[in-house]
């Protein structure tokens, strides 16, 4: 570097600049002259304006060599970098256990579930890993231009996956179950449920069963017994004219022949081998292989999957998708199908109208009631009112029945300005037999043909319109 000096002109000279966050340090070279000749810029100038404005880390001491060589005059130039700091990892878990969304069904050879070979629940046993957490790191801080630390974020620890009935180890890395039991999530939080093994048929030789958590049975539901879990419930084999009720799913291998009149009821999902002669009500989806003569309610989808894929006979009501291959048979077997709707528009108003409707109803027949008793009104002898109670209480009786009449008027505007959707559809893969009808709320699906194929009926804006595959 040269050692030309120029006294007190090195800061008009030479302008330092800094970034916002003081990571990084610009100059910006000014161009003076002496005699119609430019004056040469020299290091120790550029070094002494950045020592000037206290810029001490990062110095990039050979592009300031390059500027001295070749200057670029009015042009910001990078001559100082800082260390930026390196943020901590965040914590993680890795799970040794399924989550329900990662669940999948066997399949067979075909394609189709294999609802025999089928194990829903993920048994675990006492001291079982179940996952395992990586920490948070505490990263590394940086350093700025004026050579103070900048401070590195920790990472964000893990989300704990401890629920109930699970521990951890000593240093919080690794959780394992309690209790042998059955897996459950609650988001990224692992319980182990408590689990009812019935390792043979419910029958007179258990009773009927009544269980807080879920229950596995090895063997069938036998004729007339009942099981009812506060959790979920899978059967190995059939269920033959028994009560199931469950708060979650119901995993059945076989099926379910309903002869004898009892309900199936899941507030979760339903799997089943087959659903035959049944009374079902199923708050989430059903899959099954087949559904003959059968009553079903089901809040979300019905996918028949498995060899025949078929709904004949019956009554099927669901809000969700129905897909199956067929639908109905050759003979025209009645077969009922109805896509509920839902009402699309703000209720609250028609249910805070109704509430008054009723109270002021209340009140209108209270007062009908006294007045009936007195003789100028209901011809009855009692006559204890003087004349200008009496004058009141028709008065407001008056009032009531006018305000009665103005609330009908006004639930009946606003429920007709709400929409009922249907969201739902049928999904026929091969044949839809004449003989199914199909129902979307109180409108009824027309078709002349014998029988339609591949096809997809639904409700648009509506009108019911059938579709191809």
């Amino acid at each position: 570097m040269g050692q030309f000096s120029v006294g007190d002109t090195a800061v008009e000279r030479v302008s330092v600049i800094t970034s916002r966050d003081y990571m990084v340090g610009y100059i910006k070279l000014n161009e003076v002259e002496s005699e119609g000749e430019p004056i040469p810029i020299t290091g120790d100038e550029i070094f002494d304006a950045l020592k000037e404005k206290a810029i001490i880390f990062g110095v990039k001491e050979e592009t300031i060599e390059q500027l001295v060589e070749k200057p670029i005059f009015g042009t910001e130039i990078e001559v100082a970098q800082g260390k930026e700091p390196i943020y901590g990892k965040d914590g993680y878990v890795n799970f040794h256990v399924k989550k329900d969304s990662e669940y999948e069904p066997n399949y067979d050879k075909e394609g189709t579930i294999d609802y025999k070979s089928l194990d829903y629940f993920q048994l675990v046993e006492e001291g079982h890993l179940l996952c395992e957490i990586v920490h948070e790191t505490d990263g590394e801080d940086g350093i700025n231009i004026f050579g103070a630390p900048v401070k590195a974020r920790r990472g964000r620890p893990a989300i704990s996956p401890k629920g109930r009935n699970t521990e951890l180890n000593e240093d919080g890395t690794k959780l394992f179950a309690a209790v042998s039991g059955v897996v459950k999530f609650k988001k990224d939080v692992i319980e182990i449920g408590d689990v009812l093994q019935i390792r043979s048929d419910v029958d007179q030789t258990t009773g009927n069963i009544d269980f807080p958590g879920d229950v596995l049975i090895s063997g069938d539901v036998t004729y007339g017994f009942s099981v009812k879990s506060a959790g979920n419930v899978s059967v190995k084999g059939m269920v033959e004219g028994a009560r199931i009720e469950t708060i979650g799913d119901i995993h059945i291998s076989k099926g379910i022949n309903g002869a004898g009149g009892e309900k199936v009821k899941a507030g979760g999902n339903l799997r089943s081998g087959y659903i035959e002669n049944a009374d079902i009500y199923v708050e989430g989806d059903i899959i099954t292989d087949y559904i003959i003569d059968s009553n079903v309610f089901c809040k979300g989808n019905i996918e028949l999957s498995g060899r025949n894929e078929l709904v004949i006979g019956g009554s099927v009501k669901l809000y969700g998708n129905l897909i199956a291959k067929n639908i109905g048979n050759e003979n025209e077997r009645p077969t009922r199908v109805e896509i509920l709707g839902a009402d699309k528009g703000d209720a609250e108003p028609i249910k805070i109208k109704e509430k008054e409707y009723a109270v002021l109803k209340e009140n209108a027949d209270k007062i009908l009631d006294i007045l009936k008793q007195h003789s100028r009104f209901g011809g009855f002898s009692d006559d204890e009112l003087d004349p200008q109670k009496l004058a009141v209480l028709k008065q407001q009786y008056q009032l009531i029945t006018r305000r009665i009449e103005d609330l009908k008027a006004e639930i009946k505007q606003l429920r007709s300005e709400i929409k009922r959707e249907y969201i739902g559809s049928v999904i026929c893969k091969r044949k839809l037999y004449q003989g199914v009808k199909i129902y979307f709320g109180g409108d009824l699906f027309y078709f002349s043909l014998d029988n339609l194929e591949r096809c997809r009926i639904f409700c648009q804006e509506g009108e019911i319109i059938q579709g191809g595959l």
